[in-house]
């Protein structure tokens, strides 16, 4: 089985590659400007905040940026057992990644699926992809829990990350999501980008999760008989989320960005290169136009 978490990485690192060095070290800045004195990154109210200091670590190691991993671990150590599980599960993830404790057992991850536990079984499968250790019957497992939720009529109603997240656990069990791949590529907006839900304005979040999901069936399946989309407005859209404090926002009416959407981002721009062992030589022809390179 793939190791989703490495592939989110992969893309996100193609999508850094394609910046300008000068561009690289301005947003690496940013970031490292958002780590507090406690070891975290700061959220949207100035605070470090575990979830976001998921992204802002995810970000800098797409940069291939140094960042001060001993003050994270420590501060990430302290909220393990925050009383917010979202929280707790980022900690976990992080810490788990960087060696600091040991990763999720097939048990943890299995007695969150059986009890209905959404967001900690999530988290306990992205941990574990993260340490390649997730069999494949836990997908299906997973899928089969999930299925009933992503039918025509209920995908119209789902936001497109959501969409997305079902997208890519159903190629993950094996199965193609066809039924889903239409309801995500309905919410692609000829301008660039994709939009969370019907008559929304698009945003970064939405594309990235969208046109990653796509991608990964697509590869799954090797699946060559579809027309190959021409990335070049969605270029424009997410150089356009790009704010003047270096980060990246929601969407280009954002005031200012925060470490979350500076990830989501790098992975939609990734997701605009093809990936090779080229790569990471030059920016696409698209995406150095809609720079202005």
């Amino acid at each position: 089985m793939s190791n989703l978490l490495h592939l989110l990485e992969d893309t996100a690192a193609r999508g850094a590659e394609g910046l300008t060095p000068e561009a690289r070290v301005t947003l690496a800045a940013a970031l490292r400007a958002l780590q507090c004195p406690e070891g975290g990154f700061a959220g949207l109210d100035g605070r470090p905040d575990p979830y976001f200091s998921l992204f802002a670590w995810l970000s800098l190691r797409a940069l291939g940026a140094a960042y001060d991993r001993d003050r994270l671990c420590v501060y990430l150590a302290a909220r393990r057992h925050d009383p917010n599980a979202v929280n707790a599960l980022c900690a976990d993830l992080v810490l788990a990644c960087e060696g600091q404790r040991h990763p999720f057992s097939r048990l943890k991850w299995l007695a969150a699926l059986l009890r209905g536990d959404a967001r900690a079984a999530y988290g306990a499968f992205l941990a574990m992809l993260a340490t390649g250790r997730v069999p494949s019957w836990a997908a299906r497992a997973a899928w089969r829990r999930q299925r009933s939720l992503f039918g025509a009529a209920a995908a119209l109603r789902l936001p497109t990350p959501r969409l997305a997240a079902g997208l890519v656990l159903a190629t993950m069990a094996g199965g193609r999501g066809t039924g889903i791949v239409p309801a995500l590529e309905a919410r692609r907006c000829a301008h660039g980008g994709f939009v969370s839900a019907p008559g929304a304005l698009p945003d970064v979040l939405a594309t990235a999760a969208a046109r990653f999901a796509i991608d990964f069936e697509k590869a799954s399946a090797k699946d060559c008989g579809r027309k190959k989309e021409e990335p070049t407005a969605d270029l424009v859209f997410i150089e356009a989320c790009w704010t003047e404090d270096g980060l990246f926002g929601a969407s280009p009416t954002a005031a200012r960005g925060d470490a979350e959407h500076t990830f989501y981002g790098l992975l939609a721009l990734g997701t605009c290169r093809r990936p090779g062992p080229s790569a990471g030589s030059r920016p696409d022809a698209a995406a150095e136009r809609a720079r202005g390179g």
